[in-house]
Parts: C-alpha cells; sequence; structure tokens
C-alpha cells in the first residue's frame, strides 16, 4: 500500500550540479560537466517511505575529456642572447600548460619545420632551448622561431618564440687603407681638413662607436683627429722646420667595461708643400777692405745670402740699390760685387753699398744688408811742402837751440804712408842747424857769425813713410841780421910816414888812415879821431881819416911824431 511508495532525495555533496528524481531514483547530471573545475564528487542520496528511510553514499568520478587546449604562460617569448654565447649553453625556456587530465594534458614542444635551421634545439619535453652553434650579431641579429605546444589528444597552441642576439665587442674598427698620403701647403690655416679617414666597426651601438687619437710622429701637436675621423691642423706649420711628418693614427672602440677594446692604427705620410714665407738671409760679412789701387773689374767681395724655403722660392737674385758713383757692380746670381770705377782713398776712403737678395718666388721676398768697403792706403801721394821757398832773417848772435822757422809738408795719404819726416839734406856743411824730424822746427845749432857766413840756403826734404818712401823739398832761406860785433882794426897799423919839413902850402895830406869794420850799415860806418901825440896842434885828422899837417914843421926841432888815432863805428 501506501507504505511502499519510496521517496528520493540528495542530502548533500550535489554541488548543483546533480538532481535526482523523487519517484524514479534517476540521478541526473544538470550541468555540463568539467572536470578541470571538479572532477570528484561524493553524494550521500535518502530513500524514505514515510516511516523508515535509509541513505546511501554514491561517489561519482568525472572522466577527462580533451576538451583544453595547451596554454602558453606568455602571449609572446623574447630572449636576448649574447653572440658570444657558448654553444651548449641554456639559452631560453617556455612553459605551456593544459588542465587535461592523462594524454590530454601531456604536452610536446614542436618547432615549425620552416624556422628550423639547427641554430637552436627546443628540448620537446621540457620546453628549454639550447644553443647548438657559435652566433654572429654580425651576420644575423636574431631569430624568430614559431613553435607550438601540442597535447597527446592532438590539440595545440602556437606561439612566437623572439631570440635577439646582443652585440659584443667582438670586432675591431678597420681603416678602409693601411696607409695613407697626402701633401699640403705649410700655411694651411688652422682647423683646415687634411684627410677623412673610412674607418668601420662591425659591431653595433657603443661597441662601433670609436674614439681617434694620435699615437706617434706628432711630438709637437700639431695635428689632431676628431671624433669623426678628421685629421685637422692644430697648430701653425712650418716646412722650413718639419717638412715631413709620419702619423701614427690610431682607433679604438668604446664599449662598456670591463669589455676590452679593440684598437687598429694607420700609417699617414704628410708633406708640406713650400710657401714662400722666408726672405733670404745674408751670411756674408759687413765689412770689406780694398787697396785703393785696385784694378778695375776685380771682385771686391762675394754677397751670399740663404733662402730655406724651396725651389724657386729659395733662388736669390743679387742687385745693388744704390751702385754708389758707379764704382761697384754685383753679379746677379753669383752676389759677386766688382769695382767698375777707379778709387782713391783720399777722394773716398769708404762706401757703404746696400745689397738687396730677392727670392723668385710669387711674390717675392726681399731683404737687404749694408756692406761697408773701406779702402785701404797706398802709398801714392807725396809730401808736399806748404811752401817751395821758406825766408827767414834772424839775428847773427841768436842762440843756439832757438827756434828760427818750422816747415810744414802734408801727404794726403793714412796711417804711415801719409807721416811725415824732416831732415836737411843741403846748404848746412858745418850743421849749424838742425830740425826736428816730427815737427819740422828749424833750430839753430851753433854760434853763428854773419861776418863769416851772412845767408844759407838749405835743402829741406819731407819724407813718409811708407815701405817705399816718396819726398818733397823746399828750400829754407836764411838771412843773417847785423849785430854790432866786429871791432874795428887797423890792418896797416902802425903807419910810418915820413915828411919833408919844407912842405908847402899847408895844411897838406900826408896820410889816409883806413880801418876794417866787417860789420854792416852804422855797425861799419867808422869815424876817426886824432887822440894822442899832437900836443903841438901839427896835425889835423878829418873824420874820414885824412891826416893833415896844419904847421910847419922843423926837424931840428921835433924829428918824430907819435900820433895815436882811434877809429870808432857808429
Amino acid at each position: 500500500g501506501a507504505n511502499a511508495l519510496v521517496t528520493y532525495t540528495i542530502i548533500s555533496g550535489a554541488d548543483d550540479s546533480f538532481r535526482i528524481d523523487p519517484e524514479s531514483g534517476d540521478l541526473i547530471a544538470t550541468k555540463r560537466l568539467d572536470r578541470e573545475r571538479r572532477s570528484k564528487y561524493s553524494l550521500l542520496v535518502r530513500a524514505d517511505d514515510g516511516l523508515q528511510s535509509s541513505d546511501m553514499r554514491i561517489n561519482i568520478t568525472v572522466s577527462d575529456v580533451n576538451d583544453h587546449t595547451p596554454k602558453f604562460s606568455r602571449p609572446v617569448y623574447s630572449f636576448d642572447i649574447p653572440e658570444d654565447t657558448t654553444p651548449g649553453s641554456l639559452v631560453a625556456a617556455i612553459l605551456a600548460t593544459d588542465d587535461d587530465s592523462g594524454v590530454n594534458g601531456e604536452i610536446t614542444y614542436i618547432v615549425n619545420e620552416d624556422d628550423e635551421d639547427g641554430t637552436f634545439f627546443l628540448n620537446p619535453v621540457t620546453g628549454v632551448f639550447n644553443l647548438t652553434r657559435i652566433l654572429d650579431y654580425e651576420a644575423q641579429q636574431y631569430y624568430i622561431l614559431t613553435v607550438r605546444a601540442e597535447d597527446g589528444g592532438g590539440q595545440f597552441t602556437t606561439i612566437r618564440v623572439y631570440f635577439n642576439i646582443l652585440d659584443v665587442n667582438d670586432n675591431p674598427p678597420i681603416f678602409s687603407l693601411d696607409s695613407y698620403s697626402t701633401s699640403l701647403m705649410e700655411n694651411l690655416p688652422l682647423g683646415s681638413t687634411v684627410l677623412v679617414f673610412n674607418v668601420t666597426d662591425a659591431d653595433d651601438g657603443i661597441n662601433s662607436q670609436l674614439a681617434y687619437s694620435i699615437a706617434s710622429g706628432d711630438s709637437l701637436g700639431q695635428f689632431t683627429v676628431d671624433k669623426n675621423g678628421i685629421l685637422k691642423v692644430q697648430k701653425a706649420l712650418d716646412r722650413e722646420s718639419q717638412s715631413f711628418y709620419n702619423l701614427v693614427v690610431q682607433v679604438h672602440d668604446l664599449p662598456q667595461l670591463p669589455a676590452s677594446r679593440f684598437t687598429s692604427t694607420a700609417q699617414v705620410s704628410i708633406i708640406l708643400l713650400d710657401v714662400n714665407d722666408n726672405p733670404p738671409t745674408f751670411l756674408s760679412p759687413k765689412l770689406t777692405y780694398i787697396p785703393e789701387n785696385t784694378p778695375i773689374d776685380t771682385t771686391v767681395f762675394k754677397a751670399q745670402a740663404t733662402d730655406p724655403d724651396s725651389g724657386p722660392n729659395s733662388y736669390i737674385e743679387y742687385t745693388l740699390l744704390n751702385p754708389s758713383g758707379n764704382k761697384f757692380s754685383i753679379g746677379t746670381i753669383d752676389g759677386e760685387v766688382r769695382l767698375t770705377g777707379e778709387l782713391d782713398r783720399e777722394e773716398v776712403s769708404n762706401y757703404t753699398l746696400t745689397v738687396v737678395a730677392t727670392d723668385k718666388g710669387q711674390p717675392s721676398l726681399s731683404s737687404s744688408t749694408e756692406v761697408v768697403v773701406m779702402v785701404l792706403d797706398i802709398n801714392d801721394n807725396n809730401p808736399v811742402f806748404a811752401q817751395a821757398m821758406y825766408k827767414v832773417e834772424i839775428d847773427e848772435n841768436t842762440l843756439t837751440g832757438t827756434d828760427i822757422i818750422q816747415v810744414s809738408a802734408a801727404d794726403g795719404d793714412g796711417g804711415t804712408n801719409g807721416q811725415v819726416r824732416y831732415g836737411i839734406i843741403d846748404g848746412n856743411a858745418n850743421q849749424e842747424f838742425r830740425i826736428d824730424s816730427v815737427t819740422g822746427a828749424i833750430t839753430v845749432a851753433k854760434p853763428l857769425d854773419r861776418e863769416k857766413t851772412p845767408t844759407y840756403f838749405l835743402t829741406v826734404q819731407a819724407t813718409d813713410r811708407g815701405s817705399t818712401p816718396r819726398t818733397d823739398t823746399s828750400t829754407v832761406s836764411i838771412v843773417l841780421l847785423d849785430i854790432n860785433d866786429f871791432v874795428p882794426i887797423f890792418e896797416l897799423s902802425p903807419y910810418s910816414v915820413n915828411v919833408p919839413e919844407n912842405l908847402g902850402t899847408l895844411p897838406r895830406t900826408i896820410l889816409q888812415v883806413v880801418a876794417r869794420d866787417d860789420d854792416q850799415g852804422s855797425n861799419s860806418k867808422l869815424s876817426y879821431v886824432l887822440f894822442g901825440g899832437n900836443e903841438d896842434n901839427a896835425f889835423t885828422l878829418s873824420s874820414s881819416g885824412e891826416l893833415r899837417v896844419t904847421q910847419s914843421l922843423d926837424r931840428e926841432t921835433k924829428e918824430h911824431f907819435v900820433l895815436l888815432i882811434t877809429a870808432t863805428d857808429s
């Protein structure tokens, strides 16, 4: 009856996923089951007839259906790998998961055949990539692999795996040439470009950034290389100081430390081309000597200049600025200065020549020097007396040692050739006079006596002191003036006169007395005086010396008279 009606209910564990038909007892799944959400249920079910009830546990296991695709941990994988990574290294790992169970949840990793070049090996079980060969960033910078994760039930998912190869500094910078050569003008302005180096470094980024320097050959720091590899002039150049440079230019890359740098070098030969920037410089002396009798066309001296420039910039031509009265000429090329006119030191004793040296640059440069030509004396001038004849009058009693006259001769020559010495060469037989050989003063040497020698004609000679002496002569006329130094003398005294006593007419001249006086003029004009023996006044004497008898004489009275007569000069 009524007690046979059983009602079924779920007490617990249904989790809204199951229900039970209360009449038939059918257990019905009310939702799509998801093993991956819940794989086990434990239901407690009750049967009740109204009086009695009984419980039963029903364990339900949800068995898997391959209803999930594998799922990667990232939408895209990207790995950075340095290019110097050792082959065999583990370089990346990918991971996919699948919520299914059993083989439906077992994942295998596979690289698409199209992308397979063998550089990377993908472990199909672990998802780990190993590097199989050496990488070279410079050959290939990245790899893109298409990878799929496949479960045992044939479900799969595909993603991209990017391998970015990281540059490592493993390439040196390389100059396009091992050696460079160039030539430049020595007056190139500072900052001018000499050369541009083309340097390549296969690396990337800072590993290919370059720094330049000059390693050798530029001790004065005249060149510099900037960061762009441009070689420039940094300090003024001068071909005459240095005409050739052999530079070693160094370049290195700039990796981040502690990575090591790579360095390369190149030889740079630089030849400086000449600019006419140096005037000629004179080497020859500024003073020269030439005898005044030098023949015309003789080379007097050689002008010599040098120019440190090269080529025509150093070729020198010579000219004279002021050819000094056409006495000198110069050889344009050889610089030989020749005499073109006769010299006379007594006229012009030195010449100042301005020699100009001009180089053959375009435009030319020149410099000048003054050369003094000293004309050396030759004994070509006679001494010349100031007078051909000198006249002097002196008292005959002039004391010895007295200067009476000075003669003078001039000689236009120089030095000893013009030094005059004097001498008396004639008219002085008894050496009454002497001459000072240096001053020309004539002096009385011995007492003179006009009454013996009233005049002298001395021949005076002037001689220069040249090696072959030259002379001149002059006459000195010396007239002695009378001094009253001669006492009158009766050369015939005593006179003896015989007189007859009968003279006849009186007064009668019986004698003319004469005394001698060698003086001159009044010094020798005599007057006579009857001085004694005429007590009887029988005689008179005229002042001119006529003796007269003025009275009749008588022998018997007085037969002998002795008269004393004086003669006196005036």
